[in-house]
């Protein structure tokens, strides 16, 4: 079960039954409890694995997702990567409704993101926050029906507010909410929270705890930084999906070399997405041949590069990279491609086996194949000798098996 991530989703429905949105429950396994973990770890993991590693529309279409957040994590700033997002971040029961609380609610809401209040237990402090709320969820079975009623009155003058009705259990208690006021409905009346198993790359733990040393450092050494990420397929899959996903200005500039993408991000998220890295991480599991295999092939092409067109090394280091990911991901290159930032030639490398780089992985292939013949032409055309290209390929298995025992 290592390499999978689990989530629990729970429709949240109008008086029609459609779907406004699902809650995402962080879940470890298939049994659909939540695990003895503190809620911040919770929501750094589902953030991490449900939104980072794969396409959350693959999870739950165009619907909302509806995600709780602690406190502690709206004050980081965490909310606020998923600004591109289809998401309501959900302001958990126990917060406490401070200025700086409402301050945070304001910068999302300007940011054009939905904002609810979970379990929520009226209290005169909450209603600065009103005007800036998208929902307020109500638990039918910690809260009576009248106070129910009396909060749905007091909130009319917010137009835009709508109140979501919570362990909705029976036909007579969604009769009575919905006569009540309430727009949505959420409980096993009409679902179960549904555990859904997702494959998920994984991280080394010992290169997770590195990049956190470097990117809290008082000035980030991006060489440093850079070297971490190059060094670990999952990390660079991942971050490259967040600046995409997060940033849509980043293809449009240009930027398409790892180093430029992590200074590009800055200090502030490369915290943000380590640390919720180091929260979704885990051990090497069966994949690592896999990765390993995938390390040799990034550094092998990096080296093939160097020797015959330098400026093209990094991009060849990426393309060795990321030519397993389809295997890894039970996905075809052409579905996992569009949720990275890559440049053109190394997509067309991916994709076609087009343009230097492609002409470098069918290198590998033949090399790994035992096409013996067809290296020899390929080494031809690329004026390399079988020295060299044995050289390479001998450097790139001892740098692998260097960063293995670097990570025991």
């Amino acid at each position: 079960m290592e390499n999978y991530s689990f989530v629990a989703k729970q429709a949240i429905l109008d008086v029609h039954g459609k779907p406004l949105g699902y809650e995402l429950l962080f879940r470890q396994g298939l049994d659909n409890r939540f695990p003895n973990i503190g809620a911040e770890q919770a929501t750094r993991r589902l953030m991490a694995e449900q939104f980072l590693s794969q396409k959350i529309e693959d999870l739950v279409g165009p619907a909302m997702c509806f995600v709780n957040f602690p406190d502690t994590l709206l004050h980081e700033g965490l909310a606020e990567s998923f600004r591109h997002y289809n998401i309501v971040i959900e302001i958990l029961e126990d917060a406490t409704p401070t200025p700086q609380l409402l301050a945070c609610v304001q910068d999302l809401k300007a940011m054009g993101m939905k904002v609810a209040l979970d379990d929520h237990i009226p209290h005169e402090a909450w209603h600065d926050f009103f005007p800036y709320l998208d929902f307020i969820k109500l638990d039918l079975r910690e809260l009576p029906l009248e106070e129910c009623k009396r909060l749905i009155n007091t909130c009319r003058p917010h137009t835009s507010l709508q109140f979501i009705a919570e362990k909705v259990e029976t036909r007579e208690e969604f009769e009575a909410a919905r006569k009540l006021g309430f727009q949505y409905f959420q409980g096993y009346y009409f679902q179960q929270p549904q555990v859904v198993q997702r494959r998920l790359l994984t991280t080394d733990e010992r290169t997770a705890f590195d990049l956190m040393a470097a990117v809290t450092e008082s000035t980030v050494d991006y060489d440093r930084v850079t070297e971490l990420f190059m060094r670990d397929l999952p990390l660079t899959y991942n971050l490259l999906r967040y600046i995409n996903n997060q940033h849509l200005g980043y293809k449009a500039s240009g930027i398409d070399k790892l180093r430029s993408a992590l200074v590009y991000l800055g200090q502030k998220q490369l915290k943000q997405f380590t640390a919720m890295v180091m929260t979704a991480y885990i051990s090497k599991g069966k994949s690592q041949e896999l990765y390993r295999h995938a390390m040799i092939r990034a550094r092998w092409c990096e080296l093939m590069a160097t020797n015959i067109k330098p400026e093209l090394a990094e991009d060849a280091f990426l393309c060795g990279l990321f030519s397993l990911l389809d295997v890894l991901l039970d996905q075809t290159m052409e579905e996992v491609l569009p949720n990275l930032t890559v440049s053109e030639q190394v997509q067309q490398a991916l994709l076609e086996r087009k343009g230097t780089l492609g002409f470098l992985l069918g290198v590998v292939h033949d090399h790994e194949r035992a096409n013996w013949s067809l290296l020899q032409k390929r080494l031809n055309f690329i004026d390399m000798d079988q020295q060299t290209s044995a050289r390479c390929y001998e450097e790139a298995v001892h740098w692998s098996l260097a960063l293995d025992a670097e990570g025991d």
